[in-house]
């Protein structure tokens, strides 16, 4: 019988405890020995054992749990029982949202062993792993306003309403980026605002490059020259739309392996969440993450 270790974040503003207990009943049923186990303010505490590790959780809690794997972040397959507010990871892999669809679904892929699996190689912001995505500029702002009592009450409206606020106090900086491509070479340009996207959704199930993708060994770098309240609108109207960002010309995206800024920069958002730490590159770290698909 497989062991799984389900991580959930109790104090998530989407937290429902029956919600979490239907999952754990359904993937019991069809055969995992099931140990569920709560994060905690210094992170998550895994039992070292599992043979399969499922985060009921959003990109943040997904992000915690593979940070308390460290060196071994590739070694345990991973699969999301979607909980959180906006859950990007759980979206592109299109997992079902009902227990035991969703437990069907782990059954018959983690039958399928390692090659079966979606493989992603894990980047990392300094020693943070990047699950989905970052940012830099007015949205990481933005996100350092929206607290966890306000994504409890309104879920993720919260950082709509964050950047509503945000709008009176509109941050522009300019930071000077170089990196190397996933050509290999090299690149250098400036920007006021930044994200780096790993997998293909962003924001909800906005796509800002046609290439991003978990499964891809490379990340897309999207940059804009400049930041103002009249180009980001536009530039969200564009990903709504599901218009070409890079149709203007403030835009640029590349694909790439590594990104330095030129100073430490903050706030960042990471994954969903504001990061107070800085560091001053984006990298592969060397190990692969696998999804039970």
């Amino acid at each position: 019988m497989a062991r799984v270790d389900f991580v959930y974040n109790p104090v998530s503003g989407s937290f429902r405890e029956p919600v979490m207990r239907g999952f754990v009943t359904a993937l019991e049923e069809v055969g995992f020995d099931v140990t569920p186990i709560p994060t905690e303010a210094e992170g998550v505490r895994l039992s070292g054992s599992a043979d399969l590790i499922c985060v009921h959780g959003g990109d943040g809690t997904l992000r915690d749990t593979v940070q308390s794997l460290g060196d071994r972040a590739g070694d345990t397959p991973l699969c999301i029982a979607r909980a959180g507010t906006i859950n990007l990871v759980a979206r592109e892999l299109d997992y079902p949202t009902d227990p035991r669809a969703f437990a069907r679904r782990i059954a018959d892929g983690f039958a399928k062993g390692a090659e079966g699996w979606l493989h992603s190689p894990l980047y990392s912001l300094g020693s943070m792993p990047i699950v989905s995505c970052l940012s830099i500029g007015p949205d990481s702002h933005a996100v350092a306003r929206v607290s966890g009592a306000m994504k409890k009450r309104i879920g993720r409206y919260a950082y709509v309403l964050a950047m509503l606020q945000q709008m009176r106090d509109w941050p522009r900086n300019v930071i000077t980026i170089s990196g190397e491509l996933s050509d290999g070479t090299g690149f250098a340009c400036e920007a006021e605002a930044v994200i780096a996207s790993h997998g293909a959704l962003y924001a909800g199930p906005f796509r800002l490059s046609p290439k991003a993708a978990l499964g891809e060994d490379s990340i897309e770098l999207i940059t804009l020259r400049r930041s103002t309240r009249l180009g980001m609108l536009a530039f969200s109207l564009a990903a709504m739309l599901r218009i070409s960002v890079d149709r203007f010309a403030f835009v640029e995206i590349r694909s790439v392996r590594r990104v330095v800024f030129d100073r430490c920069v903050t706030p960042v958002q990471v994954d969903g969440d504001h990061m107070p730490e800085c560091s001053f590159a984006i990298g592969a770290s060397g190990q692969t993450l696998k999804y039970v698909v």
